[in-house]
């Protein structure tokens, strides 16, 4: 019997041990994590912060690929020049709304695939998929004056593609120089 709480003493110190060693690497596993995302965090201020200042001169293109989710034939835009649709691409877990101009929105239907081809040209900033579409131009706008910024602009080529999955095209943005 006295053997038996002997043991029973050593298995629950080895018990508390173990779980002790667990919560304390835990601990420490957490705090390098965590100082890894601020050095990532930081960096990626430092780089968004080095990219906003400077304004780029950009000749490139980059084409990604998108399924139309919606073609938002109801909504009326305010520039009728330019309408909106829903798209989504290859594991982006969402859909988002893409402006482009009208004269393409009649060339696509729902639930196909397209690759949208953006060339850009001009002085400007583009950090993102977000900053391109603002400067999204056509034809039809290129005589109006009240645009953002004259010298730069984003138009947009669509065609229908049978890239599916893994096969589709998602270039990053191009750089400026």
């Amino acid at each position: 019997m006295n053997n038996d709480r002997r043991l029973l003493l050593v298995c629950i110190v080895v018990i508390i041990g173990l779980i002790g060693c667990n919560i304390y690497l835990n601990n420490q596993n957490h705090k390098l994590q965590n100082s890894n995302e601020t050095a990532s965090n930081n960096n990626e201020t430092s780089n968004k912060e080095s990219n906003t200042s400077k304004e780029l001169e950009y000749d490139c293109s980059f084409t990604r690929t998108y399924r139309v989710v919606d073609l938002l034939d109801g909504y009326i835009a305010e520039v009728p020049e330019l309408s909106y649709v829903v798209v989504d691409s290859y594991q982006s877990h969402g859909a988002f709304t893409h402006i482009i101009p009208t004269r393409l929105k009649k060339e696509l239907t729902e639930d196909k695939y397209y690759e949208f081809t953006y060339t850009i040209k001009g002085t400007g900033i583009i950090n993102d998929i977000s900053d391109a579409l603002s400067y999204i131009s056509s034809t039809e706008l290129a005589n109006q004056s009240n645009r953002e910024n004259p010298k730069l602009q984003v138009s947009l080529e669509i065609k229908e593609t049978d890239k599916q999955g893994m096969g589709q095209i998602q270039e990053p943005i191009c750089k400026g120089k």
